[in-house]
Formats: structure tokens, sequence, C-alpha cells
């Protein structure tokens, strides 16, 4: 253990595949008799520059400078953000930062994952230690690398028996069955038809509100083959483009049918895991869990204890599980789970950067 403390100052940073910019979430953490407790003292998303949007939303097709280019890049964007927060909250004796960074491409066949928003400019600007890489050594002992985060949910809000996160990517995480995986592209789809439509996104799910399932599509989507796979199993951002290819050719004058048959579709995927792993108190977090339209129809198709915890939660638990394991890493104990992952071995995972 590196810092016999009883609490610790931790900043999180989560970049989603939505692209809305950088979460920063400033926690305290505490443990007593092997129980974790936290609290969330600030959270703030700071948005990415159109230009800086564009650029990581074409990263995976960049050449090997250009990704070089826009990794450091974003670590100065990183370290500003980060810079700002501090200023502005009056944070300070902060122990360490830990970032997920960007994910560029995903593939645990090949045992390979690309996380950008080089880490070293943070650690100068704050003084203080960096850690990134939450996913290289579950991928090396081979796990899926992804989602990474169930372990810390389970360790953070233990009063529920299942995690949702209505991200860029839906994923839900199972404890009892030692089950976490991706369930299908949320966000990245949902916004993609919003903005065909001239709107930044669903907004409370006013769009899709009223819309009526149109059966052919939905026939298509559940027909997509990742469904069929058996967990644990996850997803690249690239996944979404094979989903938009079925709902591209419908068009704009049916946009709150085909916004509400993927809801539909969504819905229904996520009620058959749900049933299947007989869940009965489930916690939603992410973007998706403000679309009002989503959520009532989870609500509706598991028949189960769907809850929304406050805001603070629901838009940064992603960042603030990051910290955790940030802080795991820097404590040198385990935060990713093989159960989770199906890696041969529970493992610590992240790399320190020192200021």
């Amino acid at each position: 253990m590196k810092k016999a403390s009883s609490k610790w100052s931790v900043l999180g940073l989560m970049s989603g595949s939505s692209l809305d910019g950088l979460d920063v979430c400033h926690a305290e953490f505490s443990i007593l008799n092997g129980e974790w407790s936290f609290a969330i003292h600030s959270l703030k998303t700071y948005a990415y520059p159109k230009e800086l949007a564009n650029r990581l939303s074409m990263a995976a097709k960049a050449s090997a400078k250009e990704l070089f280019t826009l990794d450091a890049v974003l670590g100065h964007f990183f370290a500003h953000s980060v810079e700002s927060h501090l200023r502005k909250e009056g944070i300070g004796n902060l122990d360490l930062i830990a970032s997920h960074g960007h994910t560029v491409f995903h593939d645990p066949n090949i045992g390979s994952s690309l996380q950008i928003g080089k880490p070293n400019a943070m650690a100068s600007a704050a003084q203080c230690p960096v850690v990134y890489d939450f996913r290289s050594s579950d991928l090396s002992c081979g796990g899926q690398g992804s989602p990474i985060l169930p372990f810390s949910e389970e360790v953070l809000f233990p009063a529920h028996d299942g995690y949702l996160n209505l991200g860029g990517i839906a994923n839900l995480n199972m404890p009892k069955l030692g089950l976490a995986f991706d369930i299908a592209p949320c966000n990245q789809v949902l916004n993609h038809l919003a903005q065909r439509g001239g709107h930044e996104y669903d907004r409370n799910g006013e769009l899709s509100k009223g819309g009526q399932v149109d059966e052919g599509l939905l026939k298509q989507l559940r027909a997509l083959s990742y469904l069929a796979l058996e967990p644990p199993k996850s997803l690249d951002n690239s996944y979404s483009k094979e989903v938009l290819q079925h709902l591209e050719k419908y068009s704009l004058d049916a946009l709150n049918d085909t916004l509400f048959t993927y809801i539909h579709f969504l819905a229904m995927e996520i009620a058959r895991w749900i049933e299947f792993g007989n869940l009965q108190r489930i916690m939603v977090t992410g973007g998706g869990a403000y679309n009002t339209t989503l959520f009532n129809s989870i609500c509706q198709a598991s028949q189960c204890e769907v809850i929304k915890l406050d805001n603070l939660v629901v838009e940064g638990k992603e960042a603030l599980c990051i910290a955790w394991m940030g802080l795991s890493r820097y404590l040198e104990t385990v935060n990713a789970k093989a159960k989770y992952t199906g890696a041969r071995k529970d493992t610590i995972n992240g790399a320190i950067i020192l200021p």
C-alpha cells in the first residue's frame, strides 16, 4: 500500500463515446473495516470544442502521426480542464488523478484497447500522480477489458443487485451472476438519429414520445449477430455504424417512430437480461436515464424496481468509479474482477505517471 491514510482526495476523469465532453468528478474516499464510502464534492462536464470533437469522432481512421498528435492535444485539454476545476472549486491537497481517457478502438479478440489523452500534462499541472490505462492488465489476462467498472459499482453501491448504464453504449452489471457486458449502442444511436432531424439529442425523450413501433425495423434490429453472443462480451464504438445502417433508410418524416422503435428494441433487450438475472433492484445511470421515453420503456418492460439516484450519481458515476479504480491501483489492490471480464485472474489495472 502506497499511502497509509483514512481518507483520499481523488479527481476522476471520464470521456464518453457520446463526445459530449470530459466529466471531472472530485470525490473523497474512505475505508473502514473493509467497507468503502465516498462523497462527491463536485462534478462538471467540460465540453469539447467543436473541432476537437470532430477530430475525436474521426480518430479511428487517423494516421499514426495524426493519432499521436491528437493524443497530446487531448491530454492538454484534460490538463486545462483539471486546472480550471481545481481553481474554481478551490481544491487543494489532491492525492491523485484517475483518467480513463477517450477510447479510439477496442478489440478484445486481439487483446487491444486504445484510450488517448496523454496524462503527463495533467501530472505537471496538478503536481500529483495520474493513473491511466485501465484496461491493459485485464486484456493481457484474456479478459474483455470492458465493461471495466463493474467491480467498482459493486464496491461503491452495494444496495443494488444490478447496475445499468445508459451511456453511448448500454451495459449491464449483474454481480450475483458475475456477469457484466455491453448490451447494445444507446446514446450513440439515439443522438445520431436526433441530429438527423436537426436536434442535438432527444431531450427528455420528447422526440420519441408518442412514436410507434416499426415492426420491420424491429425485426432487423433483433437479428443483429451481437445479440446472440453470450457474455462476457463487449462492443467497440464502431459497432454503432452497423446498427445505423438499418436505421438510415427510414425517412426523417418518421423520426419519432424510428427513435421509438430503437428505444423499444433497447428496452426489450435490457429487460431480457434483467429477467435472466432475476434482478429485483437495479440502479440506472448515464445520460439515457434522463430520456423519459427510454426510462419508462425499461420500467414497463422489466417489471423490476428501477432506481435513479441524484443527478451527481446519474451523471458522474463513471468518473467516480474511475476515481476509485485509480485509487485502488495507487494502493496496489485489485480493481477488476475476472468473473466480470472473463480474464484468467483478478487484476490491478492502471499505469502511474508521477509529477
